[in-house]
């Protein structure tokens, strides 16, 4: 077997980083290049088709499921889901890839969770480490139990973070004319950091705006307004003008931004404004989500938008501001 990655070990064996792309590269072939650093969904529908099936042989280390599950499982999860899934899997390899399936037990989840920092991710990544064992014992029969059932996340509490129109408006006149296109379709429209940076104007059209989800595939349009045309208008006339085609929140040379680089430019737009005194307190791009449902007078409108699955969703994750009700008397 040959060496364990040392970097980018999120990503199947033989898939690297070079110069800021995806290259597949087996022994005796020469490299494949896949896709541009950031379009992981590519690697995971590359893989799929490439490689064929292989169970691992009796008394395969977990490490060897962790592939399995990589090659036969992530191709069919929605892309952002591809995405936190692997890199989960890179950390759950380092420490128990070594281990046997059914040598891996409660006490050690346990001990995984109880960390000092990190434990809300330490909770998500124990979540993916349930839905792999699940696989081994419902489906691939190589393990006898889930270690995870049973065992106790650590707690945790809902972000309550809300975005005041006056803390909007404090950022929005420090950031960039491509950041402040990106805040005004998230207030205005809704939806999430990554359908916004996936977004092209063929999906833009009289009627609106058509979304189709990467993380759940609901399949939505936000009709237009004189404000929405107003922000698509900016965003056309952004260098590079695009007239057909292209992406509407684009980089300077027309490309589409990656949440890794897209978030950079968030950070370096918020540390400006609170290095000027603009802002006393940071607040994430994803909470101009939680803004659009909050400032929403309908909420079954909200619930709408938002796309979300549940009600209990926008309720009670989302909807983050004081809402006025009517007496009963």
């Amino acid at each position: 077997m040959g060496r364990r990655k040392t970097q980018n070990v999120h990503l199947p064996d033989r898939v690297t980083v070079i110069n800021g792309a995806y290259w597949y590269r087996a022994p005796n072939e020469p490299p494949i290049r896949i896709a541009t650093e950031g379009d992981e969904h590519e690697v995971w529908k590359f893989m799929a088709e490439r490689t064929k099936p292989v169970i691992p042989e009796a008394g395969a280390r977990l490490h060897d499921h962790f592939e399995r599950y990589k090659r036969e499982v992530l191709p069919t999860l929605m892309p952002r889901t591809q995405k936190d899934y692997a890199r989960a899997l890179g950390l759950l390899d380092k420490v128990f890839g070594h281990m046997l399936p059914d040598e891996l037990t409660s006490k050690h989840i346990g001990q995984f969770l109880d960390r000092p920092k990190g434990k809300i991710q330490a909770n998500r990544q124990v979540a993916v480490l349930s839905a792999i064992y699940r696989k081994m014992v419902g489906r691939w029969y190589v393990a006898d139990r889930n270690p995870c059932l049973g065992v106790e996340r650590n707690a945790s509490r809902r972000r309550r973070r809300y975005v005041t129109d006056q803390e909007y408006l404090a950022l929005y006149t420090v950031a960039g004319p491509r950041v402040r296109v990106a805040m005004d379709l998230a207030l205005i429209t809704g939806q999430r950091q990554g359908d916004l940076l996936t977004l092209m104007w063929k999906s833009v059209s009289d009627d609106g705006i058509y979304f189709e989800q990467h993380k759940t595939g609901k399949r939505l349009l936000v009709a237009q307004s004189d404000t929405l045309r107003h922000v698509l208008e900016r965003a056309r006339q952004m260098v590079p003008v695009v007239h057909i085609g292209g992406y509407v929140i684009r980089t300077r040379s027309g490309k589409p931004y990656t949440s890794e680089g897209f978030r950079a430019v968030w950070q370096r737009t918020m540390k400006k404004a609170l290095k000027l005194g603009a802002l006393q307190e940071r607040f994430t791009f994803h909470d101009l989500r939680a803004k659009n449902i909050s400032d929403s007078v309908d909420i079954q409108k909200a619930f709408e938008r938002a796309g979300h699955t549940s009600m209990a969703m926008t309720r009670g994750v989302y909807d983050r501001g004081v809402r006025k009700v009517t007496p009963l008397k």
